[in-house]
């Protein structure tokens, strides 16, 4: 937000400091007021930039949306007396006056700041409550947490090896976005008597945008689990030469195959082929959003449905999120955790990104009342409730940190990033 000021800033220096070379002149009498602009400009982009952002509500939203609005209306203003300027300078000298619009926009700015001021100094007392937490608020479960699952891991492995069946078998695990699909497959994969009880594994991510090209980063994906990280020589083979290379390695040998992240049946109808049926227990794994995808791999038999978590269950993910094991919540805050929990709807992965949240607070109560009262506000479907979830763990970054979010936005999915780029990056915004 703080940089939406940047521009306006530009503007008023550029009059400020106007020379003979200029088009315009300053009237003299307005360069206090045009100087003041100045002034309020730098100081709120200053404290917007530099306050901490660990509490955001709806009022500072809403103030912050009033600065950007006013220095728009400024801008919009400054640049059109500007290119009037330009045009009337043929006919002689003119000089930049101050429109009445703009004695509007200072007093919105005026009013802003001190609203802005005073948000400010609540956050930081705020912040300052929970200073003590800071050493222990980086994730004190660092490693996936499983809650709620417990049957689905107990029936997906028999599957996986309990079962007598030696026929190769697809299992597909089904559900929507942010339910844990991933996380449950990477546990089952991890599980110690499931690496014991095959020969080898290969883990390979789909993604929404796959098309051929990316076919050949499955193939490489799963060969690099298989046979080890593909040397110059594997690099550059053909596609159907890796296809050949894989399936060579599979043979006569137990596999487990997970394909995640599998949004229709073209990645399926591009690999099948790649792995043999040696009737000796291998299993393939594919997750995915679309039951119609499910149905397909699985030839039309039964797959395995994720339910979204109950009241209970999202409360204990929430609990095990922002607190260590060693760790005790208040009644006060479990009041607000359990109405927080309830208001992610059962969907696990939005239970982490306001765990993360509220993590960087443990022991306000302040802080957690507003974040209940953020997330119980929005009314919407399930795919856009999530989304104003997951724009609630922006709004609480640090504002030096947020563009560098942004920054992640310009690649596509599953692209990859060279680390000196992002080094480059951070280090231009100072951080580290």
């Amino acid at each position: 937000m703080a940089y939406n000021l940047q521009p306006l800033v530009q503007i008023l220096e550029r009059i400020l400091h106007s020379d003979h070379h200029q088009p315009w002149t300053l009237d003299p009498n307005k360069r206090p007021q045009i100087e003041s602009l100045l002034q309020k400009s730098l100081f709120l982009k200053d404290l917007l930039e530099n306050s901490s952002s660990a509490v955001t509500s709806y009022k500072r939203q809403s103030v912050e949306s009033r600065i950007r609005d006013a220095a728009h209306d400024a801008e919009d203003i400054l640049e059109s007396e500007l290119v009037e300027q330009i045009l009337s300078s043929r006919k002689g000298e003119s000089f930049i006056s101050s429109p009445p619009d703009l004695e509007k926009v200072i007093g919105e700015l005026d009013s802003a700041k001190e609203e802005m001021m005073m948000i400010v100094d609540n956050s930081t007392q705020v912040a300052d409550s929970s200073s003590a937490d800071v050493s222990s608020r980086q994730d004190p479960n660092p490693k996936n947490i499983i809650v709620g699952v417990r049957e689905d891991l107990i029936q997906l492995k028999d599957q996986l090896v309990g079962q007598p069946s030696k026929a190769l078998q697809v299992i597909p695990i089904v559900g929507m976005g942010g339910i844990g699909k991933t996380t449950l497959a990477r546990n089952l994969y991890d599980d110690p008597s499931v690496i014991s009880h095959f020969d080898t594994r290969a883990w390979a991510t789909i993604s929404q945008d796959y098309n051929k090209q990316k076919l050949r980063d499955v193939l490489l994906s799963l060969l690099g689990c298989v046979i080890g990280k593909p040397n110059d020589e594997m690099l550059s083979k053909r596609d159907d030469e890796l296809a050949l290379c894989l399936h060579q390695a599979l043979i006569g040998r137990r596999y487990l195959i997970v394909l995640d992240d599998m949004w229709d049946v073209k990645p399926w109808d591009d690999t099948r082929r790649f792995f043999p049926d040696d009737n000796n227990g291998s299993r393939i794994i594919i997750t995915s959003r679309e039951s119609s995808v499910a149905d397909y791999t699985n030839s039309g038999s039964s797959h395995h449905q994720m339910n979204l978590l109950k009241d209970d269950e999202s409360w204990n993910l929430l609990h095990q999120k922002v607190f260590a094991p060693e760790e005790t919540c208040s009644p006060e805050l479990e009041k607000f955790g359990k109405k927080i929990a309830k208001g992610c709807r059962g969907l696990p992965l939005a239970i982490h990104v306001i765990g993360g949240i509220l993590s960087q607070a443990k022991t306000s109560q302040d802080f957690w009342e507003q974040v209940s009262d953020n997330v119980s506000s929005t009314v919407a479907d399930k795919d856009e409730h999530f989304s104003n979830i997951l724009s609630l763990s922006y709004d609480h970054l640090p504002n030096h940190l947020k563009p560098c979010f942004l920054y992640m936005g310009a690649f596509p999915e599953d692209y990859e990033i060279r680390s000196s780029k992002i080094h480059q990056f951070i280090g231009g915004r100072g951080t580290r």
